[in-house]
């Protein structure tokens, strides 16, 4: 907007006091007549008072108007959200096997005997060459590097020859070895020799042989009674002669069989160096 300033009242104001005063005092100097009659002077009043008796325009200038504030951000509606589901309930996971310690290999000397049992009954007429049988090692056996063969190991045995007995004067015998040592897993192969054996020798079951030198002994033994007795008492008597006769005759004739009984001591010796492994130890 433009202002129009007015002549200054107080100008006026002051040039008016002063003529005022001037006309009071009565002076009339030279001076005053130079000022009454100075042109500058009485325009420079004229154009006052014309100023001031004329009004000025007033023109309304519009006003810039300040810059309209920017909108508020639109706050964001807030978002349907999905329900947490409830914790799974914690499920203990299942510990992984334990593992074996590292294998120690050692070696058990040749020479070292062996203790087994046996873990049945092994006779010269229930078995055949070739046939297995297993004993159970009775105490532990030492190896190199602190490696043994635990009590317990299972030995497999194998019959290689038998024999039965035809009399009591023939010869019966039951021969095995030693072809490996199991534990842990792990079958050891070995090169060994029998040491001796819990054996017994036992009189095989009766035949039809042994019936008739018992029923032959018999018959002679009562014919004997009858010649020697006259009398039934007489063929009694000769006839239990004669059956004992028999039974000795049968008894002397027999066959024997060699048996390796259930739980019997077999001592074998090492022929040769046997590596084995520590028994795995689980933690």
């Amino acid at each position: 907007m433009r202002e129009y300033i007015r002549p200054s009242r107080v100008l006026c104001t002051m040039l008016c006091a002063a003529t005022l005063a001037a006309a009071a005092c009565g002076e009339k100097k030279a001076s005053d007549t130079a000022l009454t009659t100075d042109s500058t002077l009485g325009r420079d009043l004229a154009m006052a008072a014309r100023d001031s008796a004329v009004q000025p325009e007033l023109k309304d200038v519009p006003v810039t108007p300040p810059p309209a504030a920017a909108p508020a951000p639109a706050r964001p509606r807030p978002r349907a959200t999905t329900p947490t589901p409830a914790p799974a309930p914690a499920v203990t996971p299942t510990p992984a096997p334990a593992k074996p310690s590292a294998p120690v290999t050692g070696t058990v000397a040749a020479g070292t005997t062996l203790a087994f049992a046996a873990n049945s009954k092994v006779c010269t007429n229930t078995s055949n060459v070739g046939d297995k049988f297993t004993a159970d090692l009775a105490a532990s056996v030492p190896a190199s590097n602190g490696v043994s063969i635990p009590a317990g190991a299972v030995g497999t045995f194998e019959v290689v020859e038998e024999k039965t007995a035809k009399n009591s004067n023939d010869q019966t015998y039951l021969k095995v070895r030693l072809i490996s040592v199991q534990y842990g897993g792990n079958t050891y192969p070995v090169e060994s020799t029998i040491e001796s054996t819990s054996t017994t020798r036992v009189r095989g079951a009766s035949t039809s042989t042994d019936a008739k030198k018992v029923a032959g002994g018999a018959i002679i033994g009562a014919i004997a009674g009858q010649i020697i007795g006259k009398n039934t008492k007489g063929t009694v008597i000769g006839a239990a002669a004669g059956a004992a006769a028999g039974t000795a005759a049968a008894a002397a004739t027999a066959d024997f069989e060699t048996c390796l009984n259930n739980g019997s001591s077999v001592i074998v010796r090492l022929d040769a160096p046997a590596t084995i492994r520590m028994a795995p130890v689980y933690n």
